[in-house]
């Protein structure tokens, strides 16, 4: 059985910059993880977690997962090797001050992964990573000057393996387009059910990610409002459960 993993990368909200996401957003997504028994993955941006650490604490508390998505969302292609570490130490210490743990899950921003992240993540006692988009054609249309890095990701290993010695990639799936909150917005539940058949001939363990700003109401965006997160939010609902009746059957 190809069991899908949930991940929400969770950080400022988009456009404005504030907590709504995590305050209320993240609301919605639990209650659709308490009706079908879900622990899911939470890649947090640490410069949300002083502000917001009692939902955090709450969710660590029921089995979730609380994996570091940097501290400030920089790409890490895009810094230096000290800039990089001290990115990642300013993470795992606002992890240890107000989380009393320590992430072993790392997702870069914009899948912006590089060998020197991944080093410094094996350095640093990171278990695993999720940074890898195999397969992902939208990545190269939204990142159009990230042509080497879309190339390397696009023809990686669509399950996972070891990437660094102590360190596990496993790779959010995608198949063209990527199995994220866009395609659950977009697509209609029958289009829905074959690209999902279709993905687990690929991946044994399907990761699925969206964005802690997907599961509210975006007034400046127009995929909201052509696609709203209530559809969204319906669609994973849908998800879920056709997954849970699909296992016991």
């Amino acid at each position: 059985m190809n069991k899908i993993i949930y991940s929400v990368d969770v950080e400022k909200d988009l456009h404005s910059g504030g907590y709504n996401s995590i305050r209320y957003g993240l609301k919605e997504f639990e209650k659709l993880c308490d009706r079908h028994k879900i622990k899911p993955v939470l890649y947090i941006t640490s410069n949300c977690i002083k502000d917001n650490k009692d939902i955090f604490l709450k969710l660590k508390r029921k089995g979730w997962q609380l994996g570091l998505h940097g501290h400030s969302h920089k790409r890490f292609d895009e810094m230096k090797y000290q800039e990089k570490e001290d990115e990642l130490k300013k993470g795992l210490f606002i992890f240890r001050k107000y989380l009393k743990t320590r992430p072993i899950g790392f997702r870069a921003p914009q899948h912006s992964i590089d060998n020197d992240t991944l080093d410094l993540l094996d350095k640093h006692g990171f278990k695993h990573d999720s940074s890898y988009t195999p397969l992902n054609l939208l990545q190269l249309l939204f990142f159009p000057k990230k042509t080497t890095l879309w190339a390397k990701l696009f023809f990686s290993r669509p399950n996972s393996y070891k990437i660094r010695k102590n360190l596990l990639e496993i790779p959010a799936s995608s198949l063209f387009i990527p199995f994220v909150s866009l395609t659950l917005r977009v697509f209609p539940r029958w289009l829905i059910g074959i690209y999902l058949s279709l993905i687990k001939l690929i991946y044994k363990t399907p990761v699925f990610y969206a964005h802690s700003w997907d599961f509210i109401e975006l007034k400046e965006s127009r995929i909201d409002r052509s696609f709203s997160h209530k559809r969204f939010l319906s669609n994973l609902d849908y998800v879920m459960y056709m997954e849970n009746k699909n296992e016991k059957s």
